[in-house]
């Protein structure tokens, strides 16, 4: 079985430097990307920055974090890029991290099956309490027929434990998928959401 851990992250991040933002965020912000609530958007597993800077240049204030220093690094240079823009950003792993700002909107795109099993609830926890009322999660969960299911430090879930994952939540997209392919070449399976916290 080729497992995640041979992904190389500074290949990842050059082979998608060009490519566009998120087909799923911008749904999920539909065909304009004004701020919405707060105006505060958290990037989680931000990588090389290219959903950070579609939120910086609609007007979003972001955190952007990813435990890669260099995809922090490449996420920084949006800075001189967009020097009006009002961007933070930090470097942890997703074990370590007590909490977030309140927000209208937090995008995980593919990163959340990164966290450890064991952690991945209180990260779940910690994401739903940060979202203001009437905010967006938008991101992506790995399914239990993907080919790295069987790595140990990595977080898969069953449909029937997704749904569980949404419970209380409007759900605005719950897409099940999967295929061939990926820098790692091998079979994926996930789940992509566009979940809405309740008004109060």
């Amino acid at each position: 079985m080729t497992t995640v851990n041979k992904t190389n992250w500074e290949a990842f991040y050059c082979a998608n430097q060009t490519r566009a933002a998120s087909p799923l965020l911008r749904r999920a912000l539909g065909d304009e990307c004004l701020p919405k609530g707060n105006g505060h958007a958290i990037d989680l597993g931000c990588g090389g920055g290219t959903e950070t800077a579609l939120l910086l240049t609609s007007g979003w204030k972001v955190l952007a974090i990813d435990k890669e220093p260099n995809a922090i690094a490449r996420v920084e240079t949006l800075k001189a890029e967009l020097p009006s823009a009002k961007l933070k950003v930090m470097t942890s792993r997703f074990e370590d991290l007590k909490g977030f700002p309140p927000s209208a909107l937090v995008h995980a795109g593919l990163s959340l099956p990164f966290c450890e099993p064991t952690h991945f609830p209180i990260l779940w926890d910690m994401i739903l309490s940060a979202l203001e009322p009437g905010g967006l999660f938008v991101g992506h969960i790995f399914g239990n027929r993907h080919d790295w299911a069987k790595h140990p430090g990595m977080s898969f879930h069953s449909t029937q434990e997704v749904e569980a994952l949404c419970g209380g939540l409007e759900i605005k997209l719950f897409r099940d998928s999967e295929g061939e392919g990926g820098l790692v070449k091998h079979h994926w399976h996930r789940f992509d959401l566009i979940l809405r916290k309740p008004a109060v």
